[in-house]
């Protein structure tokens, strides 16, 4: 297997401070599209980083090995939170290693 860990870097610092209640609806939707995507086993785990430079959020993805980053970013497309095109983004980094408990 392959793992992929990806930030989402939310439209600006202070989003999550100013958020619209249309935004906090995107913001719902996109934890539901996560959600779904660990009950199905494709996310081992994700959630939110308190970072004092500006939130963002964490998900560990875990591919098969013919899979790719541009899977793992063909799949992130489909989160709402960029569907919306409102400058929310996606950085995917594939994990040279990665060891956890059995």
């Amino acid at each position: 297997m392959k793992y992929f860990m990806c930030r989402f870097i939310p439209p600006g610092p202070d989003f999550l401070k100013t958020m619209t209640p249309e935004d906090k609806q995107l913001m719902k939707s996109h934890g539901e599209f996560l959600q779904a995507l660990l009950e199905k086993g494709v996310v081992v785990a994700h959630g939110p980083v308190a970072d004092p430079s500006g939130g963002w959020g964490m998900s560990l993805f875990e591919m098969a090995d013919d899979k790719s980053a541009d899977d793992v970013r063909a799949i992130v497309a489909e989160d709402p939170m960029i569907m919306a095109n409102i400058g929310a983004r996606y950085d995917v980094l594939p994990m040279l290693q990665l060891r956890m408990r059995g």
